[in-house]
């Protein structure tokens, strides 16, 4: 008993344990997806730090190869530097990779009333002198306040001009050594390299952009550069449609257009005697770095550029981008456990119907086997006594005569049906439908069940409404249908005696025929598998009611064959079968006829 105990049990164990493992699968993936997701906005974030320093460095970059080109060598005399600049600038413009980033040149020499401003004239080779315009007012007080600290003079590299002009203020002078005096003619007196904001906007930063934040995953961050000391003046926005509203706290900040320690300027101090950084710490504290005009950068964050490189996210902020990653990817995930809990569920179902679908074979084979030895052993007993001259009384000889008759009928139902199911499920079965009267099949039907009829002694009340249109059917198949639906009435008809078969049109159109009967109805739950082949009602099995479970769905399918349909309605006084065909009108019907066969 205990291994069929355990046979029956498995089957159960089996989805219980399934629902456990996907369980324990799902919470390793939330587990794993919050650990994955970690280790990504780590990777996001030193992904955007790296590529925004890079497009800091390789715009600063630019910056200090115009300074490297203006800048003045301590080994051309100072009477000379003036118009060395001018042929620096044509150098430029022949070699540097965008030659319109310098706008124009101005030279600014001190004076008693206030600097005097020459601007360069390339075609002439020379400077002239101009007036200040209202824009270089800022750069004016710029001069003036490196004017005022002489200690400036000369230290660094030169300092980066940001507002309305944006640019290069370079010394034209050297400091001399500690403790010595010069007599520099161009002492105080600067150049202004000019940057053209248009070169910047449209050439420049596009270009970056597109090298730094445009990769495999599309452009997922909008770039942005604004002004350290007004941070409401933006100068460049890589999306135009982006809110402005959302680029005031970036995922990332850092610091750019300002002079840095390129190997270049390495270089380039040894050259022209200058210093990286102050000789004399003490003298020159970092304080006072950003007053004296020197931009020292101490990290991506805090670094004293004059302007600010500004990257934000699409979907928010790197750690909503990385949330909405993780979402997206546990939805993934865990529809693709939802798909293998159902695949498993319905393969669990499948299994489970196809072991049902076997034992109905072998309950079908079991119930054929004994059906067709029932009236074979009749049929040999019958013939055997007329053989052997037992029975001589016309009276018995025509009995067994209708014995024979009504056994070898049975035998051939039960032969054709087997023959029609395996012609259904091999699909060589073929209908040949043609107009037909329902009322002629129906009485037809009526007559194949006669015996049976006679023998329980079944009263059938027969209504057929006047005047029914045709149906195109297999008239044959049809009457098999219906003869088995009388059939499977007098079997689960109960005590009643009694079956009812009508023939109607229903106002929406097809032709009704509904056999009836009043027996003890179908339990609810036998009713999804009713037409189901090889299924037997439990309470048919249990009383021994003879059948092979194949009537029923041969009814299905001959209905279904024609365009129609069969329905079921069941209760405490009895069961109805209905089976509805589609009607002919009298155009169908006369054209049909007509049609070849």
């Amino acid at each position: 008993m205990r291994p069929r105990r355990l046979a029956q049990k498995l089957p159960l164990a089996i989805p219980v344990a399934l629902v456990i493992l996907l369980a324990m699968l799902a919470t390793l993936q939330y587990h794993w997806s919050g650990k994955v997701s970690a280790l990504e906005q780590q990777r996001m974030k030193a992904s955007v730090l790296r590529d925004g320093a890079h497009f800091s460095e390789d715009f600063d970059r630019e910056v200090a190869r115009a300074f490297l080109y203006f800048h003045p060598s301590p080994a051309v005399p100072a009477d000379q530097r003036i118009e060395h600049v001018s042929s620096q600038y044509d150098r430029w413009i022949s070699e540097a990779p965008y030659p319109s980033l310098v706008k124009e040149v101005y030279l600014i020499r001190p004076a008693k009333g206030g600097a005097q401003l020459e601007i360069l004239r390339p075609e002439e080779h020379r400077f002239v002198p101009t007036s200040w315009t209202p824009e270089l007012a800022e750069t004016r007080r710029h001069v003036d306040a490196v004017t005022a600290h002489p200690e400036a003079r000369g230290f660094g590299l030169g300092m980066t001009l940001a507002g309305e002009v944006s640019g290069l203020l370079i010394p034209l002078s050297f400091q001399p050594p500690p403790g010595t005096r010069t007599d520099d003619p161009l002492t105080g007196t600067h150049l202004l390299v000019r940057f053209d904001p248009q070169t910047i906007d449209r050439e420049i930063l596009p270009a970056l952009t597109q090298r730094y934040f445009t990769g495999p995953r599309g452009n997922e961050y909008v770039v942005a550069v604004r002004e350290t000391q007004d941070p409401k003046r933006l100068l460049f926005v890589s999306d135009p449609k982006f809110p402005v509203s959302s680029l005031k706290e970036g995922d990332l900040q850092v610091g750019m257009f300002g002079l840095r320690p390129f190997e270049e300027l390495r270089t380039l101090s040894t050259e022209h005697g200058l210093t990286m950084h102050p000789r004399h710490p003490e003298r020159h504290p970092e304080s006072a770095w950003p007053r004296m005009g020197v931009q020292p950068f101490e990290g991506h964050h805090r670094g004293y550029g004059a302007w600010r490189l500004v990257l934000k996210h699409r979907d928010g902020t790197l750690e909503e981008a990385v949330t909405a990653i993780r979402r997206r990817n546990l939805a993934i995930s865990l529809g693709i456990l939802g798909l293998l809990g159902v695949t498993s569920g319905l393969m669990f179902v499948a299994a489970q119907r196809a072991q049902r679908l076997a034992r109905q074979q072998i309950e079908f084979v079991a119930g054929v086997t004994h059906e067709l030895h029932t009236p074979l052993t009749a049929i040999r007993s019958a013939g055997q006594n007329l053989a052997d001259g037992v029975v001589a009384d016309p009276t018995q000889v025509k009995r067994y005569g209708v014995l024979i008759e009504s056994e070898g009928r049975r035998l051939s139902d039960m032969v054709g049906q087997a023959l029609e199911f395996a012609g259904i499920q091999s699909g060589r079965r073929v209908y040949h439908p043609r107009p037909a009267g329902v009322e002629e099949i129906v009485v037809g039907a009526l007559q194949d069940c006669r015996w049976l009829l006679q023998e329980k002694r079944i009263q059938v009340e027969r209504e057929i409404e006047p005047g029914l249109p045709s149906v195109m059917v297999d008239a044959a198949a049809l009457r098999r249908a219906v003869a088995n639906l009388i059939e499977n009435a007098v079997k689960y008809g109960g005590r009643g005696a009694w079956i009812g078969v009508r023939v109607r049109r229903d106002p929406a159109g097809p032709v009704e025929i509904t056999v009836s009967d009043r027996g003890p109805g179908i339990r609810k739950e036998d009713l999804p598998h009713l037409f189901e082949p090889f299924f037997r009602g439990r309470d048919g099995a249990t009383a021994g009611v003879p059948g092979s479970g194949l009537g029923l769905s041969l009814v299905r399918h001959i209905a279904e064959a024609h365009g129609g349909k069969v329905t079921v309605a069941t209760g405490p006084e009895g069961t109805a079968f209905t089976l509805r065909l589609p009607a002919l009108e009298a155009d169908e019907t006369l054209a049909a006829v007509e049609a070849p066969a």
